[in-house]
């Protein structure tokens, strides 16, 4: 019983943070249809800022710098690379996103080496006994503050505001006929979805330490997560990517920690094949 709850506490760290991510990719498609694979790359741009750049700033100063930044690329990456190309193929918007990812990995690697660094936690190396459960500092603190983020999520989008932003995905000509500003609702979304990417990179460098490759996992593993639980819908891909990161914790447990990798994409191959739109998803919604 200790271990399968320390598994399901882990399980559910991991899939908090896939869900940042993932809630960052729902966040863009359920109102453009774009999936912006770059923000696994902003994430670990995130965590660099943090932990290994401005160290004579306390480390809050440095995360809210990281904060930022994130914000800024999401929104130029939008502004200067994709737009455009966007309105006339998505696809290749898209794929354009994950060489912009390539770019910011390998920018880092130049700047800061590729060998992978520890990054000390802002929470302290500390636990807490609750129960049977033993869970450190950076753990609460990662559930803390994701429930705090989908928390503002959703009062967003159950606000006026909201319903705007699925009118748009409906139909984008009729929304602007109306007089919705449309290119500002969706560089408020890019924002966003870079507040979420800067987040979950400031909390998994503690975890996984700093490498310009960190990126890339978290950004394919979310994408899965989102997959499984319906990317058409915010809370569906945010519940996918909890699951998800319960399932791969409880494969590496009590099965293989060396095939958890296989477990994750197994499951992407299977979801597309049984049920494309996600567990939780609604084929109505969905954009292909």
């Amino acid at each position: 019983m200790e271990t399968f709850v320390l598994l399901a506490a882990g399980g559910l760290v991991t899939g908090a943070i896939y869900a940042l991510i993932s809630a960052g990719y729902a966040v863009l498609y359920t109102a453009t249809g774009f999936v912006n694979f770059a923000l696994g790359a902003q994430a670990m741009v995130a965590g660099y800022l943090t932990y290994a750049a401005f160290d004579s700033l306390p480390v809050v100063v440095r995360a809210l710098i990281a904060l930022v930044v994130s914000v800024l690329i999401s929104v130029l990456s939008w502004v200067l690379i994709y737009r455009k190309v966007a309105e006339k193929d998505m696809l290749a918007a898209v794929i354009m996103s994950f060489g912009f990812s390539i770019v910011l990995a390998e920018i880092v690697q130049l700047v800061a080496g590729g060998i992978p660094r520890p990054a000390r936690s802002p929470f302290g190396s500390g636990t807490q006994q609750l129960g049977l459960l033993s869970i450190s500092n950076h753990s609460i603190a990662v559930l803390v503050t994701s429930l705090v983020l989908f928390g503002v999520l959703a009062l967003i989008f159950s606000s006026r505001g909201g319903t705007t932003i699925r009118a748009m995905f409906q139909d984008k000509e009729m929304a602007e006929t109306l007089g919705v500003p449309t290119n500002r609702v969706v560089i408020g979304l890019f924002a966003l979805s870079g507040v979420f990417a800067g987040a979950a990179g400031i909390l998994t460098a503690p975890i996984l330490s700093l490498s310009p490759q960190m990126g890339t996992r978290l950004a394919l593993i979310a994408f899965v997560g989102a997959i499984l639980g319906g990317l058409g819908r915010i809370s569906s891909a945010i519940v996918g990517a909890v699951i998800l990161g319960l399932l791969e914790t409880f494969f590496a447990g009590y099965v293989s920690q060396d095939w958890r990798a296989t477990l994750v994409f197994g499951v992407f191959i299977l979801v597309l094949v049984v049920r494309p739109v996600g567990i939780l998803g609604r084929s109505e919604k969905v954009k292909v």
